[in-house]
C-alpha cells in the first residue's frame, strides 16, 4: 500500500501516484474486494486530503469514515470526517464527527470553529456563537470564525454589524468573495437594492461568468421591478450554467409577471427538463400551460405534482379549473372538494365549486357553495354577482335584488351591477323602478344601451319596450 506524508516538511506527494491509489481505492469499494488487503490508516490518511483537497467529497466520506473505523482515537480522521460531511451539506452528522473530534482534543481551535460552522448552519445560533466567540477569545484573527460570527449576526438579522465584518473580510482574498456575497445579502435584506445590484456588478466583473452572481443581481432587479433586465442576467446564468433550475424558474415567473406566457412556459419546460421533481417548478408550468389555454395539458402536469404530493391544494384547485375550462364538471368538483378537505376556509375555492354546480344544474348546491365563499369574502363583487345570478334561478327575486345591490355598493363604479338590477326588476314587472338603474348602467358604460335593445325586448315584452323608452328618452330630453 501507498502511504504519504502530508507534513510541510516533506515533499508533497506524486499526483500521478495520489490519483492512481484512488482508482484502485474506488475500485475496491465497488467490487468489495480489496485485493491488496485492508488500506492503512496512514493510506487512508493521504487519500482524504486528497480527495478534500481536490473536491472529490463523496470519496472523501467514504474514506474518511473507513480512516475513523481505522484509528478511531485520531482527532485527524473525525475531523476530516466532519469536513466530508459539512461539505456535503450534511450538518448533523458533521457536528457528530466534530463532536468525537472535540473529546479527543478539546483545545484545537480549528475543531472548535468548524463545530461552530456546523451547529450555525442547523440554526442553533446561541451555541454556534458561544463557540466561535470562545475561539476569538483564543484567537482574534481567525478569519473563519469571524466569517461565522458575521453569519450568525446576518442570521438575527443585526445587518449593519454583520456588514462590518463582512466588509473587512472582503478585503482578505480567500475571503473576497464569499464576503462580497453576503454584503450583497444585507444589503437586499434592508431594502438597499441599488447597493446590492453594485455589488453584484462588482462580482461579475471579477468573475464574468460566475452564475450566482447573475442569478442574484437578476433576483434584486426583479425586486425594483425592473423585470426585463432581471430576465437578462436570468438568461446570461442560464447561458453559463444551462441546468441552473432555479434561474430558469424565476425566469418563467419573471415573464409571466409581463404577461408573455409562451415565453414562461418554454422557460418552466427549461427548469423542469433539468429536475422533473421540483414541485414548484411543475405547478407554475402548469399554470402558465393553463393561461395558454392549454388546458388537457394543464391538467396532465397538474396532476404529476399530485402525484408526488397528494396534498397539494393549489395543484388540485389548478386541475380542477382546468377541468371546467374542459367542461368537465363532475372531474372539477372532486377536485375542488379534495383540496377543500385541505383548506376548508378558502374562498376561491368554494367560488369556483359553486361555479361548477351551478354547470351541473345542481342549484341548491351551487348557492350553499356561494354562500359559504361571500361568508369567508363578503367585499367578493364578482361571487355576490354570480350568487344573485343563480339565486334567479330559483324565482327568488328579492335575494337576487339583495345580492345585486351589494354589488353595487361594493363597486359603485360598475355598470354591470345596476344593469342587473334593472334586468331583475323589470322581469319582475317593475319597469318604472328599473329606470334609474338603466340610467346608471348607461352613464358608466355607454355600450350597455346595444345590450339593453338585444336582451330588454324578451323581459319587458313590445309594451314593456314601449314605455321604457319613452321614460329613457324623457330622462334624456330632461337632461
Amino acid at each position: 500500500m501507498m502511504e504519504f506524508d502530508y507534513d510541510d516538511e516533506h515533499e508533497e506527494p506524486n499526483r500521478q501516484e495520489l490519483d492512481e491509489t484512488l482508482r484502485r481505492f474506488r475500485e475496491s469499494v465497488r467490487s468489495g474486494n480489496w485485493q491488496n488487503g485492508a488500506p492503512t490508516a496512514e493510506s487512508l490518511e493521504a487519500i482524504v486530503h486528497y480527495c478534500l483537497e481536490t473536491q472529490a467529497f463523496e470519496d472523501a466520506l467514504i474514506f474518511a469514515k473507513m480512516w475513523a473505523e481505522k484509528a478511531p482515537y485520531s482527532t485527524d480522521a473525525w475531523h476530516k470526517l466532519g469536513i466530508a460531511h459539512g461539505s456535503l451539506g450534511h450538518w448533523e452528522e458533521a457536528l457528530e464527527a466534530y463532536a468525537q473530534a472535540a473529546r479527543l482534543d478539546p483545545v484545537d481551535i480549528e475543531i472548535t470553529v468548524n463545530r461552530g460552522i456546523a451547529l450555525e448552519q442547523l440554526g442553533r445560533l446561541d451555541e454556534a456563537n458561544r463557540l466561535i466567540e470562545g475561539a476569538l477569545t483564543s484567537d482574534p484573527n481567525n478569519l473563519d470564525a469571524l466569517f461565522t460570527k458575521a453569519l450568525i449576526l446576518e442570521k438575527r438579522e443585526r445587518y449593519d454589524e454583520a456588514m462590518r465584518l463582512f466588509i473587512y473580510l472582503a478585503k482578505q482574498e480567500q475571503f473576497q468573495r464569499d464576503a462580497l456575497f453576503e454584503i450583497a445579502i444585507c444589503h437586499e435584506a434592508l431594502e438597499q437594492y441599488n447597493d446590492a445590484i453594485a455589488i453584484y456588478e462588482t462580482l461579475v466583473d471579477m468573475e464574468p461568468f460566475e452564475p450566482n452572481a447573475w442569478f442574484n443581481k437578476g433576483v434584486i432587479h426583479g425586486k425594483k421591478g425592473a423585470n426585463r433586465m432581471a430576465l437578462q442576467c436570468y438568461d446570461m446564468a442560464t447561458i453559463i450554467k444551462p441546468d441552473f433550475v432555479n434561474a430558469w424558474y424565476n425566469m418563467g415567473n419573471t415573464y409571466a409577471t409581463l404577461g408573455r406566457v409562451d415565453e414562461s412556459v418554454s422557460a418552466y419546460r427549461e427548469a423542469h427538463r433539468v429536475d422533473p421533481t421540483d414541485i414548484p417548478v411543475m405547478h407554475n408550468l402548469a399554470s402558465s400551460l393553463e393561461e395558454g389555454g392549454k388546458f388537457q395539458e394543464a391538467a396532465d402536469m397538474f396532476t404529476k405534482v399530485i402525484d408526488l404530493e397528494p396534498q397539494h391544494s393549489q395543484a388540485l384547485y389548478g386541475r380542477g379549473t382546468c377541468y371546467d375550462a374542459l367542461e368537465q364538471f363532475e372531474r372539477a368538483v372532486t377536485d375542488y372538494d379534495a383540496a377543500l378537505k385541505i383548506e376548508p376556509d378558502y374562498a376561491d375555492l368554494w367560488y369556483a365549486k359553486a361555479d361548477a354546480l351551478f354547470n351541473l344544474q345542481r342549484v341548491a348546491e351551487s348557492l350553499k357553495a356561494y354562500r359559504k365563499a361571500l361568508e369567508l369574502q363578503p367585499e367578493d363583487v364578482e361571487c355576490w354577482y354570480d350568487y344573485s345570478t343563480s339565486v334567479l334561478e330559483t324565482g327568488d327575486v328579492l335575494e337576487a335584488l339583495r345580492g345585486f345591490n351589494e354589488c353595487t355598493r361594493l363597486m359603485p363604479e360598475w355598470a354591470e351591477g345596476y344593469y342587473a338590477t334593472a334586468k331583475t326588476l323589470c322581469a319582475a314587472g317593475q319597469p318604472l323602478s328599473a329606470v334609474p338603474f338603466l340610467n346608471k348602467a348607461f352613464a358608466l358604460d355607454p355600450s350597455k344601451r346595444d345590450e339593453y335593445e338585444v336582451e330588454f325586448p324578451l323581459i319587458a315584452g313590445p309594451l314593456g319596450m314601449e314605455y321604457l323608452n319613452n321614460v329613457l328618452n324623457e330622462h334624456q330630453s330632461g337632461e
